[in-house]
């Protein structure tokens, strides 16, 4: 079991990393995506890779966590909410929505590196990269949110 984490709620100190993280996620996306938008590839490339191993590995660390401590719902028992339809409906929608995301975004990263010129440059995958991309992006925000639910909801009340 790890430590109290450091935002005052009854949630460990990984947990409050990974919520934390999203306030980094989320605009390192958005910069991302505008790189790509004024042609900066190679510095799209480059942010997408590095988030991608970024997060990799602290997802490794999160499921290591739950595995350590129970599981999600031992670690929300001690919630207001605990066995509701309300909590354990954004448990399940979340992980839902995060594992979709995740299959998205590792099929994008891998393709997108076999199929896309070095240095990067607009090619025949271009459209299915920019469409599939968009999905990614829109599952990696709607997974922040519904994470951020899932956190006030378990660990705050």
């Amino acid at each position: 079991m790890l430590p109290q984490g450091f935002l005052g709620t009854r949630a460990d100190v990984l947990m409050d990393l990974v919520v934390v993280s999203f306030a980094v996620v989320l605009p390192a996306l958005f910069v991302s995506w505008r790189k790509a938008r004024t042609g900066e590839f190679g510095v799209h490339k480059r942010v997408q890779v590095t988030l991608f191993a970024v997060l990799a590995v602290a997802v490794l660390l999160f499921e290591v966590d739950l595995r350590m401590s129970g599981g999600i719902f031992e670690l929300t028992r001690e919630s207001v909410y605990a066995g509701t339809l309300l909590l354990n409906g954004s448990i399940w929608f979340h992980v839902a929505l995060s594992i979709s995301t995740s299959v998205v975004w590792i099929w994008l990263v891998i393709v997108s590196l076999r199929r896309f010129p070095s240095p990067p440059a607009p090619a025949a995958f271009s459209t299915t990269h920019r469409r599939v991309g968009r999905v990614g992006m829109i599952g990696m925000g709607l997974t922040g949110i519904t994470g951020i639910e899932l956190y006030v909801l378990g660990f705050l009340f």
